[in-house]
């Protein structure tokens, strides 16, 4: 009996499902999306308003926020706030100033300065006056890769510097150059031994801004096939040591660096017999001199401790470094000395001993370099200098892991590859508001 019961009502809901089915579904379908009304493009006005203005020569954040409307009271409130977080005599020509402003008041709701490529600092209107904050610049960690042949009639600074092809702003260009120039110099003279034909490829890694330049940078590995040469680098740190090595763990450092300038020109090498220009008799020109604009920064070539540090004669503004196994370095024509340069003075490679200049017998602006070995001069272009010590035997399985993951990207180099993206940074906000 239950189970007729069971079905009876199983049927009698079935029934009514159908019914309903039937009076539901529409007997044909409405589509009119070609025929229906559309709404027009609805016009929301900007909730605030932008300018930007740059410090003008001699002015004043003042007079620039001046400019801009910004005066009295709220000014005197405005510049008190900036002043507790940033000296305002250092801002230079060209400083950027953002001022927003709400669109239906046109009242100043925040004050922006560049205070420089990876800070900002930001003054923001609250119920009490002003908040400041510094706000971090956000950068994108990168892995760039480049690689080309010398052109006749190119170097290798107008062939990586000129590259317009690498996206990346002419100042990271040039330092890349600059870069890959150090860790070369004590294999390769790039101001003379780079010829046509020659090759050349790299990877770095960089920490790049929106705009493209870099906060940092480091060249992971790289390679110059120089007439039939291969030259190999691999940028290795492990607890204690770092720096570039060969693929058979060799240091491509020697004692002495190469150069004492950056971007290097020479315009006189070592010669036992030259006319003076300004003597104008022959004699023997005992170093290398570096052309290169007055206050350029002039560096150590290696560890030592200073013996001289003042006028001397026609060298002018003379430092002379005295460094280990007898050799003594000379650096003449200096236009000033560096901060603390001083005799007994202990400096290390690439320390700034002092600013080219041309004091004492010097026609132009330029660095007199000399190297000598137990009080005789010798070309420092050209002399067999010791080297620096080898990869230490416990880092050196450690190296040739590491040596393999360079070379695949070495090949992503050759290969045409431009980017690797790795991570990115947000932007931050380093300081509380006030």
């Amino acid at each position: 009996m239950a189970t007729r019961r069971g079905a009876a009502v199983l049927i009698v809901i079935g029934g009514l499902s159908l019914a309903a089915m039937n009076v539901l579904e529409p007997r044909t379908s409405i589509d009119n999306r070609d025929t229906a009304p559309l709404l027009g493009p609805i016009y929301a006005a900007p909730v605030e308003e932008v300018q930007t203005h740059a410090l003008r020569r001699g002015e004043t954040l003042s007079g620039v926020l001046a400019r801009m409307s910004i005066a009295g009271g709220e000014l005197h409130q405005l510049l008190g706030a900036v002043r507790e977080r940033s000296n305002m005599r250092s801002m230079n020509e060209g400083t950027e100033i953002t001022v927003r402003r709400w669109s239906g008041n046109n009242e100043a709701r925040a004050v922006e300065v560049r205070l420089n490529a990876d800070s900002t600092l930001r003054v923001t209107r609250v119920s009490m006056g002003w908040s400041t904050d510094v706000i971090i610049t956000p950068t994108v960690v990168d892995t760039v890769f480049v690689a080309g042949q010398i052109d006749a009639g190119r170097s290798l600074y107008e062939s990586i510097a000129y590259d317009s092809t690498l996206n990346l702003p002419a100042a990271e260009r040039i330092r890349l150059v600059a870069e890959l120039a150090s860790i070369y110099e004590y294999k390769l003279d790039f101001a003379h031994e780079i010829q046509p034909g020659d090759r050349f490829a790299l990877a770095y890694e960089r920490e790049a801004r929106p705009d493209g330049t870099a906060r940092s940078r480091r060249i992971l590995v790289s390679r110059i096939d120089n007439q039939g040469k291969r030259f190999d680098a691999i940028y290795f740190k492990h607890k204690d040591i770092q720096g570039y090595y060969d693929l058979e763990g060799a240091s491509l450092k020697r004692g002495f660096k190469r150069y004492p300038v950056d971007y290097v020109r020479i315009t006189s090498s070592f010669a036992p017999n030259r006319y003076h220009p300004i003597l104008k008799v022959n004699r023997a020109h005992l170093g290398t001199d570096f052309g290169a604009p007055t206050g350029t920064k002039v560096k150590a070539t290696g560890e030592g401790t200073i013996v001289t540090a003042g006028r001397s004669g026609g060298y002018g503004n003379l430092v002379e470094i005295r460094h280990i196994n007898g050799y003594t370095t000379r650096y003449a024509h200096l236009s000033r000395f560096g901060p603390g340069i001083r005799a007994g003075k202990r400096v290390q490679a690439d320390d700034v001993i002092g600013y080219v200049g041309a004091t004492g017998l010097a026609t132009a602006p330029h660095l007199h370099y000399e190297l000598r070995q137990n009080g005789k001069p010798i070309d420092s272009r050209s002399a067999k200098l010791p080297g620096a010590p080898p990869m230490p035997v416990a880092y050196q399985d450690d190296f040739r892991v590491l040596m393999r993951d360079r070379l695949a990207l070495l090949e992503n180099a050759l290969s045409g590859a431009r980017y690797a993206r790795s991570t990115t940074t947000m932007p931050q906000n380093v300081s509380g508001g006030t």
